[in-house]
């Protein structure tokens, strides 16, 4: 097999029709791995191209007997071309121990204080009464 680096840079050379015809082959096939759209997708031109073509085999084959198989075939192939990048990771330095910090000093008078008295809570009385109804009693 072929090397994704050559390829993509026959594809570079390559006329409109000629290059539909290898991206066709390509998605189709399903031989095409993830790191040949990755390659694809370092070269700006190149994968703006193959976006366009991508579209236009996925517009032809709307009547076809494999339309499904296509669309999935496609919708794939743009996953891949689109997919992010890895960022180079950065081993993290180790980091530097940390002074060991001192309790506060456990004490009785703290431990048997008396929880703080709770505020009583006045809700006042809720009469539902019915549209139209008058209610019965007053207050004063």
């Amino acid at each position: 097999m072929r090397d994704h680096s050559t390829t993509v840079d026959s594809w570079l050379g390559l006329a409109h029709a000629d290059l539909t015809e290898h991206v066709r082959k390509a998605v189709r096939g399903g031989s095409a791995t993830p790191d040949l759209w990755s390659e694809v997708a370092t070269h700006p031109v190149l994968a703006a191209r193959v976006r366009g073509i991508l579209s236009a085999l996925q517009s032809q084959m709307a009547d076809h007997r494999d339309h499904a198989m296509w669309t999935a075939w496609t919708n794939r192939a743009r996953k891949a071309l689109d997919a992010p990048q890895p960022a180079p990771v950065e081993k993290p330095k180790p980091a530097a121990p940390a002074p060991a910090q001192e309790l506060p000093a456990f004490s009785v008078a703290t431990a048997t204080a008396a929880p703080p008295p709770k505020q009583a809570h006045v809700v006042p009385p809720v009469t539902f009464q019915a549209a139209g109804q008058v209610p019965s009693t007053t207050a004063k």
